[in-house]
C-alpha cells in the first residue's frame, strides 16, 4: 500500500525477473494504469503510462506519477508475458504527519547507527554489518510534557540490522537481538 498527499510525488516501481533463467528482464515494455475504487473506475483525465527501465538496476522500471484529488486508487502494472500486479494507493487530503502530530500526546525519536569502527564487533561480524552503514536504530518514546529524553516515562528501543553480506549497501532484515 502506498499512502501519500494530495498532488505529492510518488514512485510506482516494478521488478520484472525471467522465471526461467532467474535474470533481470531487461528492455521491456511495462505499462501503468490507475483507478479509482470502489468500482474500479477509470480517471478522467486517465493517469497512465510507460514505466522507465532504471540505468543503474537492470530489470527495474519505475516513474514518478502524483494524483491531485483524495481516494483510494489501485495502480495497474501490466508487461506482456509477465504476471499482471495491482498495488493499493490511499492519497489523503491533508497532510498525514500534521494530523498525526495533532492527535498524539508523545514524540518519537529515531537515530540510525552507524558502524564507523573499522574492526568489527562480535555481533557486527555476526550480523555482516558493513563499515558505514546501520548497525541498529535505537527508537525513543517521550511525553510531550517530558522537558528532555532523559526522563523516567522515556521507552527506548533497538532494532538490529542483517546483512546477507559484507558488502550489501541495504540490511535484509531489521530486529532480533545479537
Amino acid at each position: 500500500m502506498i499512502t501519500v498527499n494530495v498532488n505529492e510525488t510518488f514512485p510506482i516501481v516494478a521488478g520484472l525477473y525471467d522465471e526461467v533463467t532467474g535474470s533481470a528482464a531487461t528492455g521491456k515494455t511495462v505499462n501503468y494504469e490507475v483507478r479509482r475504487q470502489p468500482g474500479d473506475t477509470a480517471l478522467s483525465p486517465a493517469v497512465t503510462g510507460t514505466l522507465t527501465e532504471s540505468a543503474v538496476t537492470p530489470g527495474i522500471y519505475r516513474k514518478n506519477i502524483s494524483i491531485s484529488a483524495a481516494g483510494i486508487y489501485l495502480v495497474y502494472v501490466t508487461c506482456t508475458d509477465f504476471m499482471s500486479n495491482v498495488e493499493e494507493i490511499i492519497v489523503n487530503s491533508e497532510n498525514i504527519y500534521d494530523i498525526i502530530k495533532q492527535t498524539r500526546h508523545y514524540n518519537i525519536s529515531v537515530e540510525d547507527v552507524l558502524r564507523t569502527s573499522s574492526i568489527p564487533t562480535a555481533s557486527q561480524t555476526i550480523r555482516k554489518v558493513p563499515s558505514g552503514r546501520t548497525d541498529y536504530i535505537v527508537t525513543k518514546i517521550k511525553q510531550d510534557a517530558d522537558t528532555d529524553w532523559s526522563g523516567a516515562n522515556v521507552v527506548t528501543g533497538t532494532v538490529y540490522a542483517w546483512y546477507r553480506n559484507n558488502t550489501d549497501r541495504a540490511p535484509y532484515k531489521m530486529g532480533g537481538s545479537s
